[in-house]
C-alpha cells in the first residue's frame, strides 16, 4: 500500500477498513450445504429468489434511473432487470449459467412487455460484459463476491454502482447499507435482508501537480503546489505542499469521479492572510479539474496532473 509517499494518514485509513463488514450473515444449513465449487474451480451459487421488496430496495438504494443500464450478474428468473425496466425506466441485462432460467426470464420480460429493453443469457459471471452498465446487482456467496470484485473494478466507470445482497465486499466499506424485513424470506417465513451499495471509485492515488489560475491573485498562493492522494477504495487522505511547505488536506471525499477536499492556502506576499479553500473537482483519468472557493467569496480554477502513481 503506498510505499513511496508519506506516511500520512496511514493510520485513519487503517481505522476506516477496520470497520468494514467483515463478518458474513449465517447461512442456513440447507443453503449452507449446496455451496459448493463446480467445475474447473470455479464457486457456483445456488438459485434463490430474491424478494420482491428487497428488489425494489436494491434498485432504489442505487438511485436507478430512465438512463441507468441495470445487469444482474447470477440473473435467476429475471426479476431484478425487469423490476428495473418496469418500475424505474431503465434498461437491463441478465447473465445466468442455467440455460433454464435465463428461458424463463426472456419469457418473463416478454410477458411484462419489456423484452425489448431487457436481455438475459446463458454465461459465466467471471466472463461477462458489464461494460454497458451503470449499475450490477448480485444475490451471491462470499467467494463469488470476492471473486468478482477485480472483474467489475477493471470493467465498470467510475460512478457505477454494485448492489449486493446479504454479502458484502471484504476489505471494501459499503457507501450505503440498508437491512429490513423481507417477508417472503425463508419460503414465506420472513427475515432480514440487508442490501450494500458500492460506488465504483476513480484511480487517484498519487502525486499531481496542482495549478490554480483566477482573477484575484492576491488570493492565490505562491510556488507550485502538489497534490498528495493516499487512496483505498473510496477512502483519501491528502496532503497539498507549496513549495517546502506540507499543508494538511481535510475532509478529502471521492464519489465515483467527483474529489472534494478543503485546505487552508498561504497568499501572496502583502496579501489577505491565510484562509481555508474548499475544492470541489471530477476526476478524468490522468487529469482533474474544478472549482475552489474562499469565504471572502473568492473562486478560482484548479487543474492537477498525475505525475506519480506512488
Amino acid at each position: 500500500m503506498a510505499a513511496g509517499l508519506p506516511d500520512f494518514g496511514r493510520r485513519r485509513i487503517a481505522a476506516a477498513c477496520a470497520g468494514v463488514w467483515l463478518a458474513m450473515p449465517a447461512l442456513p444449513l440447507a443453503l449452507a450445504g449446496r455451496a459448493a465449487w463446480a467445475q474447473e474451480d470455479k464457486p457456483f451459487s445456488p438459485f434463490i429468489t430474491t424478494p420482491s421488496n428487497t428488489v425494489m430496495r436494491m434498485l432504489s438504494i442505487a438511485s436507478v434511473g430512465k438512463d441507468d443500464h441495470v445487469i444482474d450478474l447470477g440473473s435467476g428468473d429475471g426479476r431484478i432487470p425487469i423490476t428495473a425496466a418496469l418500475k424505474f425506466g431503465a434498461s437491463g441485462a441478465g447473465v445466468d449459467l442455467d440455460a433454464r432460467l435465463v428461458e424463463l426470464s426472456n419469457r418473463n420480460a416478454a410477458e411484462a412487455g419489456v423484452a425489448a429493453r431487457v436481455r438475459f443469457e446463458r454465461g459465466d459471471v467471471f466472463a461477462a460484459d458489464v461494460r454497458k452498465a451503470t449499475v450490477v446487482t448480485l444475490y451471491m456467496l462470499p467467494p463469488i463476491i470476492q471473486g468478482l470484485r477485480p472483474v467489475l473494478l477493471r470493467q465498470l466507470r467510475p460512478g457505477s454502482r454494485i448492489v449486493s445482497h446479504d454479502f458484502p465486499f471484504e476489505g471494501w466499506r459499503a457507501d450505503a447499507t440498508e437491512t429490513f424485513f423481507a417477508p417472503e424470506k425463508n419460503n414465506g417465513r420472513g427475515g432480514d435482508s440487508t442490501v450494500f451499495l458500492y460506488v465504483v471509485p476513480a484511480e487517484v492515488h498519487g502525486r499531481w501537480a496542482l495549478t490554480l489560475t483566477g482573477t484575484s491573485p492576491e488570493d492565490l498562493p505562491q510556488g507550485s503546489l502538489e497534490l498528495r492522494l493516499l487512496q483505498v477504495n473510496q477512502i483519501l487522505d491528502a496532503e497539498v505542499s507549496v513549495g517546502r511547505e506540507i499543508l494538511e488536506a481535510r475532509d478529502a471525499r471521492l464519489a465515483g469521479d467527483r474529489l472534494r477536499f478543503a485546505t487552508v492556502l498561504p497568499v501572496r506576499a502583502g496579501g489577505p492572510p491565510a484562509m481555508p479553500w474548499q475544492f470541489d473537482g471530477r476526476v478524468e483519468g490522468e487529469t482533474m479539474s474544478g472549482v475552489a472557493r474562499n469565504h471572502r467569496g473568492a473562486e478560482v480554477r484548479w487543474q492537477a496532473r498525475r505525475t506519480a502513481r506512488r
